[in-house]
């Protein structure tokens, strides 16, 4: 008899009230403790060697039930973002522009059925990149709602719509080469020169993107021979009758080809405002001019808060150009908004799971436990302890910069002593800090992916779980040559 493993079909609220139970109970029986902290270039860094027991402090009901309630002020700004997108994309889709110009996609690659092949490894190639240069993550979240109906017109389904843009980056952020968040603050704390050991973290990039492409090209093969294998099938068939895709095409409008130019412009000025620096520093080195000086710029990129107000900005403009009325927009901003409600309320509970363990002061001593463990172990294998510690942190501690901060204090230091540079410990922190955070139900963003689609977790899950388990032993093979070539 063939058995078959099969995954319950897991609602992503109840797997997240679970792991909130059983956070909860680990507050009871983990011991307290904390590191002491100093402030470094505006970032609380931890202090290697004073970690020290605290009075317990287990989380009580009522605790448990605030939690959620604070969970709200630490993902505000990333709820009020959602919150912009899915007005502004509802305002966009009520100018019929995005399903007429999917039509015209659609119709350009029935003309040239030859070029087809080249929307997952493009779309996957491009994700990737600008997670591993620049650390793209909430950014792909504006993309999930223009690819999906674009891969259902191309035969694919809403689980690769949400995939290229979602993992495309998450691959990229997870191998990247000059993501400031994560490679950026991990070796400014290790005390290495900024973005060294550059090509052979390319190298990483490159196999672990294509990868990915290979497995996606393979899912998608499959799904355009027989649709119902999909794991977003039903809801598929909705959103096609949704977007009339099965109606004839009409051609389509100078109004609606203004807002597709509006909704473009307002991607290209995504980019520009995300790698201002980097622009502006090309622009000085090119031409002498200092942009940041002359313009009066802030040094930083942009980050949430300047996203959101770009694409506000983008649904206003886009609703002039496609000629909607007040109450028009009025009626569909606001249906956006309401239908991200669900998904913003699932990060707030998502976000009481860090609390409480923040809260019962257990994450202190699981990091303590394992670096003391890892110092015991033969050089190959410490990187890999390493790498699966940062993945037992990530489950609490999505934020790549958060995590750098509080684990590279302990682990570079830790690395003379086993033997590893500390090159090869940043490598451990950023391929263990990143992969599941593509599941782990505790990351608002994949929390927001998934519900733009809305994918039961349990099928997510069971979709993406062999792939992960892939990029984990090709993380584990990329940690073996350091050690032998002494990679600095």
């Amino acid at each position: 008899m063939k058995l078959k493993w099969k995954l319950p079909q897991l609602n992503t609220f109840a797997v997240i009230l679970s792991v909130i139970v059983l956070v909860t109970a680990l507050t009871w029986i983990v011991p307290s403790g904390a590191y002491d902290r100093t402030e470094i270039d505006g970032r609380q860094i931890v202090v290697p060697g004073t970690y020290h027991a605290v009075p317990a402090n287990p989380q009580g009901i009522f605790d448990v039930l605030q939690a959620p309630i604070h969970g709200f002020e630490n993902t505000a700004l990333v709820i009020v973002f959602l919150l912009v997108i899915g007005g502004v994309l509802a305002v966009v889709e009520k100018t019929g522009a995005i399903t007429a110009g999917i039509k015209e996609a659609s119709r350009f690659f029935a003309k040239h059925p030859q070029f087809k092949f080249l929307f997952i490894p493009l779309g996957i190639t491009m994700f990737s990149l600008c997670g591993a240069t620049f650390g793209m993550c909430e950014e792909a979240l504006i993309f999930i709602p223009i690819l999906i109906p674009l891969a259902l017109s191309l035969g694919y389904d809403s689980a690769l719509g949400t995939a290229i843009p979602f993992v495309g980056a998450g691959v990229g952020f997870a191998t990247a080469f000059t993501n400031p968040f994560t490679v950026g603050i991990a070796q400014g704390i290790a005390q290495l020169p900024l973005y060294s050991g550059l090509g052979y973290r390319m190298i990483i990039w490159a196999v672990c993107t294509a990868v990915v492409i290979s497995f996606m090209m393979l899912y998608g093969r499959k799904i355009r021979k027989d649709p119902t294998k999909s794991i977003t099938y039903q809801f598929d068939l909705n959103k096609r009758r949704e977007l009339g895709m099965d109606q004839a095409a009409e051609k389509i409008t100078t109004r609606q080809k203004l807002v597709l130019a509006v909704f473009g412009l307002g991607m290209l000025g995504l980019i520009a405002g995300v790698l201002k620096p980097q622009l502006c520093d090309f622009i000085k080195g090119f031409t002498g001019w200092d942009l940041i000086t002359l313009l009066g710029l802030e040094e930083s990129g942009w980050y949430i808060s300047e996203i959101a107000a770009l694409f506000l900005g983008v649904g206003f403009l886009a609703a002039i150009a496609g000629g909607l009325s007040m109450s028009e927009f009025n009626d569909s901003f606001f249906d956006g908004v309401r239908g991200m409600a669900s998904i913003a309320m699932l990060l707030c509970f998502a976000q009481a799971i860090i609390l409480i363990a923040q809260q019962g002061q257990i994450l202190d001593t699981m990091l303590d436990f394992m670096s003391k463990g890892i110092s015991k172990l033969h050089p190959i294998v410490a990187s890999w302890a390493a790498m699966m510690l940062q993945t037992i942190i990530d489950f609490f501690i999505p934020s790549g910069s958060s995590k750098a901060v509080l684990t590279m204090p302990i682990l570079a230091p830790l690395a003379d002593l086993i033997g590893i540079t500390r090159q090869t410990m940043v490598l451990s922190f950023q391929l263990g800090g990143s992969w599941l955070n593509m599941i782990f139900p505790t990351d608002p963003v994949t929390i927001a992916a998934i519900g733009f689609a809305q994918i039961a977790y349990g099928k997510w899950l069971k979709w993406l779980l062999p792939l992960l388990v892939l990029m984990y032993l090709l993380s584990f093979a990329a940690l073996i040559p350091p050690y032998f070539m002494h990679w600095q």
